[in-house]
């Protein structure tokens, strides 16, 4: 992977989280059941987009998680 693969794949990610978050604002507006049964996924996905696939990214391509979408660097 080099940096703009890496700067292509972060854009993804972060277009992938804001959907979840509509989702997620959606789904709590739901009745009690249908938000049980979405929001516990939702939220697993949210926290494997963020805490694994976004991290290691960023632990990767350090100057990614620094700079916006644009970021044009290097590998470290």
């Amino acid at each position: 992977m080099n940096g703009i693969q890496a700067t292509q794949i972060r854009s993804l990610l972060l277009d992938a989280a804001d959907a979840i978050d509509r989702a997620s604002a959606i789904v709590s507006n739901l009745d009690s059941d249908d938000r049980a049964l979405l929001s516990t996924p939702l939220d697993k996905i949210s926290s494997a987009l963020h805490f694994e696939l976004l991290q290691k990214l960023y632990l990767r391509y350090p100057g990614l998680a620094e700079e916006g979408k644009g970021w044009k660097g290097t590998k470290v």
